[in-house]
């Protein structure tokens, strides 16, 4: 038996190399033309909320990967086809440079949370957590808590993967280690709310987002 579980999905984006070469391309020219806005970034760029709606193909399909990944967690956690409603999600992107990192914060009035990540940016050997996404512990009090096996200790990380897409309850406390590569490490982030739709647009989601199961790759969800 468990008790308050929390569900982080991952999802590895079946051949995302056309498509993220085109995100990195529109988020780059995003950056050079207007400044951060600046949100938990220290440091870094940060794009307007209102990334989903740019008319390119290449978001358009990150769109249907988010919105399909997002229903399978939804699924896990309120059961297979519980949910008869529709999600809108808003969307921005980030660019690390070396220095620059994500103070701790969460994500208030969404129902889910998440990143993809367009290029993970150099690997640097003599800093192993440079830019690796870090849940914090939700539980208060828990690490001062002693047990056999210490099974509190670990933190729950995330090293960026292109490709990778990461799915999480707006509520949970994150951040991002600061980032020392050479090449600017590129994301996505994403909310997600509900929103009420008819039944007509809900069948004609719900069979696109048939269409999509058909290539899903690589699908884990950790408690």
């Amino acid at each position: 038996m468990r008790a308050f579980p929390t569900l982080i999905g991952q999802l590895r984006v079946p051949d995302p190399e056309m498509m993220n070469q085109d995100l990195r391309a529109i988020i780059l020219a995003d950056e050079a033309e207007y400044s951060s806005l600046g949100r938990s970034n220290i440091g870094g760029w940060h794009s307007r909320p209102d990334f989903l709606s740019k008319r390119d193909p290449a978001v358009s399909s990150l769109r249907a990967w988010l919105t399909w990944a997002l229903r399978q967690m939804i699924d896990s956690t309120a059961g297979a086809n519980a949910f008869q409603g529709a999600l809108s999600l808003s969307a921005w992107a980030t660019v690390c440079r070396a220095g620059a990192y994500h103070a701790p914060h969460s994500h208030p009035d969404s129902a889910w949370s998440g990143v993809y990540y367009v290029d993970p940016g150099s690997h640097n050997s003599d800093q192993p957590l440079s830019g690796v996404l870090e849940f914090l512990d939700p539980r208060a009090g828990v690490e001062a808590v002693t047990a056999p096996g210490d099974p509190y200790s670990e933190p729950f990380r995330v090293r960026p993967e292109a490709g990778l897409l990461v799915a999480f309850p707006s509520w949970l406390y994150h951040w991002v280690h600061p980032y020392t590569g050479q090449r600017p490490q590129i994301a996505i982030s994403f909310n997600a709310i509900v929103a009420a739709v008819s039944a007509v647009n809900l069948s004609a989601t719900s069979a696109r987002l048939a269409r999509k199961e058909n290539s899903y790759v690589d699908s884990t969800l950790v408690a």
